[in-house]
């Protein structure tokens, strides 16, 4: 007999399905797009470092100046360097390995924990929304921090979760939760135990039930997590001294919040930054979020409701939380998402099985958001199918992009047309989807629009991250280049010039690469990496010098310059 949920639903069928979607959505992305952007090769210089030097405690990486502490804890870097070691290769693939198994791990024990508490369809509901999230796509695939502490602080706040519900945790759940949150804490700081902190003090708090704190083991949490993480970040500091307090504690932690300083913390933006990027990060299943925000708003029995209590705080905890830090980015909401996911199936699941309609979702709010939803997907996709039988809408749309969308729009042209079976294909069964989807609103059918919305979500992201993302990192990656560099300047030492610094480049480059000071070298010749326009720039003099004997295709991560292999003479 299989594993069924409480309500008789197949647990182990639900797992299979999961593991099937993510697979199909993260690994394309996550083995086909070599790196482009600056964050990627970031983390992964870390990675290589630790395997190739050791470095596994105070975590080091190249930088314009020789090497620099990383500005993050090393949890996720000893993951890529255990799934490297592993593989034998330090690669795109391996270093993005962490964030993939974890980010399908949080979907999986969304489904598992939520089917213990929530309708079992609810709850695989609220797994297929956080899977098929543009926001949790693009982080799961992609070899950055964020993911992988978004996958760990899931796991103690859905344990959390079941405590709060079920009335605190067993010595087992209390060490399961707060080992996550540890081992989130060595991802990405303190904020890895704060926040879920914060959220089941919040809830506990709201509910007149901070009495039963002791049933969570908090003393067992604090204890694991002060000599654990703690006892890393005093290694650390042992090894690293001010430089480390002033990077990894001050830098990431203190000034990201507070504000500006002198050591440029980075992504500051307005309070309201973050409800239209949410409202972007959660597409395509945006619409759904705020029709259950609305129901279980409106609703006080919702609000006591343990199930959907702290679901709701959750959500509300973290989104005030990084409204009010300084710095933000879109993918520091990825926390809440679980809570946003969950409270998404709940309210579909509750639509579902309820004998009559809200008459709200017939109101004029509601015509308006499936309005303004239906316009975000079909005009995109009137655009690119424009685009792929010769209309050129690019060309009328140019003038109103930022200059460096403007930049990559030959590139988006070249590969609809490199592409186009399989673009045309993928905008058919979105439009399909689309149809469908407007159908279902109509007649009240809750099921089939929602397997509509999710099989559009599936079709758009492979387009965009299986299709599109690893056509455009082909056409901006210095990996080929930096190849013929390495046959070029076989038996000599390569150099950054100074002024020069990428770290594509230098994940890409054979190890040892170093930069260039004039007066610590003797006679050449020299192999030198320099950027097109600081060439352009040197005096006449100096430029005769330097030989150019190859220019990448790719370019910086703004692509904006390419690079120059040149022989000092």
């Amino acid at each position: 007999m299989p594993v069924q949920s409480s309500s008789g639903f197949p647990r182990g069928s639900g797992v299979a399905a999961l593991l099937v979607l993510c697979a199909v959505l993260y690994v394309p992305p996550a083995l086909l797009t070599p790196f482009f952007t600056k964050g990627e090769p970031r983390e992964a210089l870390v990675v290589r470092r630790m395997v190739e030097e050791g470095d596994w405690v105070l975590p080091k990486r190249a930088s314009g100046n020789g090497w620099a502490i990383a500005s993050k804890p090393p949890f996720f870097h000893w993951l890529g360097a255990l799934a490297s070691s592993t593989a034998g290769a330090t690669n795109e693939f391996t270093i993005r390995l962490p964030s993939l198994v974890l980010g399908t791990g949080a979907v999986l024990l969304v489904w598992i924990v939520g089917a213990s508490l929530l309708p079992p369809r609810a709850a695989l509901a609220g797994a297929v929304v956080l899977a098929t999230t543009f926001e949790w796509v693009r982080a799961i695939s992609t070899a950055r921090v964020d993911g992988t502490l978004a996958a760990l602080m899931t796991g103690g706040l859905l344990l959390f979760y079941r405590g709060f519900v079920r009335g605190g945790l067993s010595p087992i759940e209390a060490i399961a939760a707060y080992a996550c949150l540890t081992c989130a804490t060595l991802a990405k700081g303190p904020v890895g135990f704060m926040l879920p902190a914060l959220v089941l003090g919040t809830a506990l708090a709201l509910q007149g039930r901070l009495r039963q704190l002791p049933r969570f083991h908090p003393l067992l949490g604090a204890l694991l997590i002060l000599v654990v993480a703690g006892g890393w970040y005093l290694a650390a500091w042992y090894l690293g001294g001010e430089a480390f307090v002033r990077t990894q504690v001050l830098k990431e932690n203190v000034f990201r919040f507070l504000g500006a300083s002198r050591l440029k913390s980075g992504h500051e933006h307005p309070f309201y930054y973050y409800p239209p990027t949410f409202a972007a990060g959660f597409l395509p299943w945006t619409p759904f979020l705020v029709g259950a925000l609305l129901v279980a708003g409106r609703n006080p029995l919702a609000r006591r409701d343990p199930r959907t209590a702290f679901l709701l705080v959750w959500f509300a905890v973290i989104f005030v939380f990084y409204s009010v830090a300084s710095a933000k980015r879109s993918v520091y909401l990825l926390p809440l998402y679980p809570a946003a996911a969950l409270l998404t199936g709940w309210w579909w699941d509750d639509l579902a099985s309820a004998a009559t309609t809200p008459r709200w979702l017939g109101g004029r709010v509601a015509q308006g958001i499936v309005v303004l939803a239906g316009a975000a997907v079909v005009l995109p996709l009137l655009v690119v199918l424009g685009e792929g039988f010769g209309f050129a809408p690019f060309a009328h749309l140019a003038p109103l992009l930022h200059p460096k969308d403007q930049a990559n729009l030959p590139i988006v042209r070249g590969i609809i047309d490199t592409h186009l079976p399989l673009v045309l294909a993928g905008l058919a069964i979105m439009l399909a989807a689309l149809v469908v989807a407007l159908i279902a609103l109509r007649h009240e059918r809750w099921p089939r629009l929602f397997i509509a919305n999710a099989t559009l979500a599936i079709a758009l992201w492979l387009l965009v991250f299986g299709v599109f993302q690893p056509a455009l990192a082909r056409q901006r990656t210095l990996a080929p280049f930096l190849a013929t560099v390495a046959s070029e300047a076989a038996g000599h030492t390569l150099y950054f010039y100074p002024g020069t610094f990428d770290f594509g480049a230098a994940f890409y480059a054979r190890p040892g690469i170093h930069h260039w000071h004039p007066q610590h070298h003797g006679p050449g010749p020299h192999y030198l990496l320099i950027w097109d326009d600081a060439l352009a720039a040197l005096a006449e003099g100096e430029r005769r010098e330097l030989e150019v004997l190859e220019l990448s295709e790719g370019t910086d991560p703004k692509g904006t310059r390419h690079l120059c292999l040149v022989r000092k003479r």
